[in-house]
């Protein structure tokens, strides 16, 4: 039952912060827009397969993180609530002034261009590498279960890959892509509230770790 239940809590910061503003985010609405739902499902494959990688990476760097570096381990959940945070108040502040996506030139628009577009675009980003590393490496317990690390890993990516695919497949439906960006102040809004209870609970666990 614990196991689940942590496995619940990073499910909805991860959902929060995938529905963050961000590049992913504008990318897929400009993919959408101009190349179509497949050229956005093959996009949202490949944000999800880079997810897939820095969850991969972080997930089983954390158990020597823990043995090793216990110093650091004391700050890294003061590092994942600055971040999430961060993107709290991005989201309520994205919620006053959002932007249209750029169309796509006709040349980039290709499956395989799609896919390697998305992967580059979530791989290379440094605030991927800060989300990751800080909140998986600073909410992960010590010694967790193999099982419970590859459940981690493929509900990352499966969580990323219903959400820019499903973001993909809505955004190309002219009533709903209406209706979503009349809500989209209503839905920033409520991811932000998510993230910054997350942080509260994260700064609570950082003065527990750094104090005891």
């Amino acid at each position: 039952m614990l196991w689940a239940s942590l496995l619940f809590s990073f499910a909805m910061v991860h959902v929060a912060a995938l529905i963050a503003p961000g590049p992913d985010f504008a990318l897929m609405l400009r993919a959408s827009v101009s190349g179509g739902r497949r050229y956005a499902f093959s996009l949202a494959l490949g944000l999800a397969s880079a997810i897939m990688l820095h969850t991969a990476v972080v997930t089983f760097a954390a158990d020597l993180l823990q043995q090793y570096l216990p110093t650091l381990m004391r700050i890294l959940p003061w590092l994942a609530a600055a971040w999430l945070g961060y993107l709290g108040v991005s989201c309520w502040r994205a919620a006053a002034s959002v932007s249209a996506a750029a169309p796509l030139e006709p040349a980039t628009i290709s499956l395989k261009n799609g896919w390697w577009t998305g992967f580059m675009t979530n791989a290379l980003n440094p605030k991927a590498y800060v989300y990751f590393f800080s909140v998986i490496a600073g909410m992960l317990p010590h010694a967790s279960p193999l099982a419970f690390k590859l459940a981690l890993i493929l509900m990352f990516f499966a969580l990323a890959l219903l959400w820019f695919g499903l973001l993909g497949w809505a955004l190309n439906i002219a009533r709903f892509r209406e209706g979503l960006q009349q809500r989209q102040g209503f839905i920033l809004r409520g991811s932000g509230a998510v993230l910054l209870i997350f942080a509260a609970l994260l700064l609570w666990q950082g003065y527990l770790r750094l104090f005891s």
